[in-house]
């Protein structure tokens, strides 16, 4: 199994045995509200399902550790003829500790090493500017945004969306 590991973070994809740390993070509405995909109040069966290991033909795509506690979840997936995407979120004690910039840089050095994508795309929520933030310490290039739908909010809000172009060898 992939370990992706950071000075101060772990990352390996989702197993089973993540339900209830993974379930308890996405309780948290603050938390889901900025994701497009996860509902509230959180659903057991999607969070289940999605505990299972997610196929590494697409991406990688898992639970961010820290001393072995699951603090977040991330993931940069491709989905059948769509960009790879970069999604990811941290339970709020770890909001502004740069946990997502160490591990999201570390995810996208391996998916350049292993994929032959040449672009990763990325959204945020435009009242989310602490992603925007992140996306561009990673080096993404703002776009025009648009508008983009949030289960967990029930409807569509202003999205920011973001490019990173494969580095020049």
């Amino acid at each position: 199994m992939t370990h992706l590991i950071t000075e101060r973070l772990t990352m390996r994809r989702c197993q089973p045995s993540d339900f209830d740390a993974l379930y308890d993070l996405v309780s948290d509405i603050d938390v889901v509200r900025m994701t497009a995909t996860w509902p509230h109040p959180a659903d057991p069966d999607l969070t289940r399902e999605r505990c299972q290991p997610f196929d590494p033909a697409n991406g990688m795509v898992g639970v961010v550790l820290l001393d072995g506690t699951l603090i977040g979840s991330m993931g940069l997936a491709k989905k059948h003829d769509e960009k790879p995407q970069l999604g990811y979120m941290f339970a709020r004690p770890h909001w502004g500790k740069g946990y997502a910039t160490e591990m999201a840089r570390a995810l996208i050095d391996h998916c350049w090493a292993t994929y032959d994508w040449p672009i990763i795309r990325a959204d945020a929520f435009a009242d989310n500017p602490a992603s925007a933030h992140v996306l561009k310490k990673l080096g993404f290039a703002e776009l025009q945004g648009s508008m983009g739908h949030s289960v967990a909010r029930g409807d569509s809000a202003p999205l920011r969306v973001f490019q990173l172009l494969r580095p020049e060898s």
